[in-house]
């Protein structure tokens, strides 16, 4: 299993007979302060064929990252080492859904959801990118080993020095599909007539938070969509559908009263 570590800043692969430790710093934000850390706020695995397998976690930012493992040359059912990549940058999510169609849906945790598809998955050579053999090599490195007490390491500081670094960008790997409108959370709501030639008083909601938040107007009433227009010969008095017959279950002709 993936265990975010309690400080933010490591991912940590544990498995029942795991005796090397293997975990990986989290990439950081050029601008991240280095005693800040990250925390990770949701986490999924994602089952593919041949007994594939790997995570998404997401941090408090909003930054997706795909958490993918290395298995040894000869066993294929041992883990040898991870390695942690920058996916995309997201709403903040309440939770992270993984289709087995290439989809993700975002239930964000503020403002609309989103469902996105999977322009690319295998990022590990082209996005910033930690691995284990990174973060146990800076270890040893520190003159420590796995006997003194490695939580004394494993530390939000050295997390700092070990991750690479990234700029937040527009979507690279995912495409966004379809937005689920959401008034979640209407931090605010005024009710009132302020279009001025309208019968129905309108109600404004402000909705989100930071810089996913919106001023929203709402009227009372269905929406409609245009599907097709036909020219009339003249002006008409009302338009009515009729049925073929009066065994029809729906109309299929349309009059003008002139």
């Amino acid at each position: 299993s993936f265990i975010p570590q309690e400080k933010g800043d490591w991912i940590e692969y544990l498995h029942e007979g795991c005796q090397e430790k293997i975990i990986a710093a989290i990439p950081r934000r050029k601008l991240h302060p280095p005693g800040k850390g990250i925390l990770i706020t949701c986490l999924t695995v994602h089952k593919q064929k041949k007994s594939k397998f790997f995570a998404l976690a997401q941090s408090e930012l909003g930054d997706v990252y795909k958490v993918s493992i290395r298995l040894d040359a000869e066993d294929k059912t041992k883990v040898v080492g991870i390695t942690v990549s920058l996916l995309d940058t997201l709403p903040v999510a309440n939770s992270l859904n993984v289709s087995k169609l290439g989809m993700l849906f975002i239930p964000a945790e503020f403002g609309d959801h989103v469902l996105y598809q999977f322009e690319r998955i295998d990022v590990e050579d082209v996005a910033p990118s930690c691995t284990s053999e990174e973060a146990i090599s800076a270890f040893k490195g520190s003159g420590m080993s796995q006997g003194d007490g490695d939580g004394d390491y494993f530390t939000t500081l050295n997390a700092s020095k070990v991750a690479c670094t990234f700029t937040p960008t527009m979507l690279k790997n995912l495409r966004s599909l379809y937005t689920m409108e959401s008034l979640a959370p209407t931090t605010g709501i005024l009710v009132g007539e302020l279009a001025g030639n309208e019968v129905s008083p309108q109600i404004y909601t402000l909705n989100g938070r930071g810089p996913r938040s919106t001023l929203r107007t709402l009227r009372h009433g269905a929406a409609v969509t245009e599907l097709a227009v036909s020219d009339l010969p003249g002006v008409p008095g009302a338009v009515y559908t009729i049925k073929d017959n009066s065994q029809d279950a729906l109309d299929k002709k349309r009059d003008i009263d002139k």
